[in-house]
């Protein structure tokens, strides 16, 4: 049913309970994991401390997916999540995004308790996915 399900992981909690989903999908419909870590555009932090911090999330991934005997491919890439991930869903030929519904944000993760939000709100890169992409978006809480 699906080939490949990709997965928007941003190294926050929310995050790696998306990519929890996203595994046990695959292990269900034998398909593949296509994780995928967005290295901002224009970054205050060195590129080469971004980017070890996105290997470290991917592999974490990875790890995870094949002890549950699930193919990963691992995308690192450079973009604005908001304006492309349309775009890189397209890439990763997903049949099914597994996407959180809130994450991180300029480096500080969300918390529900410090930040009074709510169970509606939803975070700007996964509402515009659900707007705008063309395969179906589950989107986990």
């Amino acid at each position: 049913m699906f080939d490949v399900i990709m997965v928007p992981v941003d190294g926050s909690e929310y995050g790696y309970r998306a990519a929890d989903v996203a595994i046990e999908i695959a292990e269900k419909f034998s398909s593949k994991i296509a994780a995928v870590h967005v290295l901002e555009e224009f970054s205050f932090n060195s590129y080469d401390d971004e980017e070890d911090s996105g290997d470290e999330i991917l592999a974490k991934i990875t790890e995870k997916a094949s002890g549950a005997g699930v193919e990963v491919v691992e995308h690192l890439l450079t973009a604005d999540p908001l304006r492309d991930m349309k775009f890189i869903v397209g890439q990763t030929r997903a049949d099914l995004v597994v996407i959180h519904a809130h994450g991180a944000n300029n480096n500080r993760f969300v918390s529900f308790e410090d930040n009074n939000v709510s169970d509606t709100q939803i975070g700007s890169v996964s509402e515009r996915l659900l707007r705008t992409c063309d395969v179906p978006v589950l989107l986990v809480k």
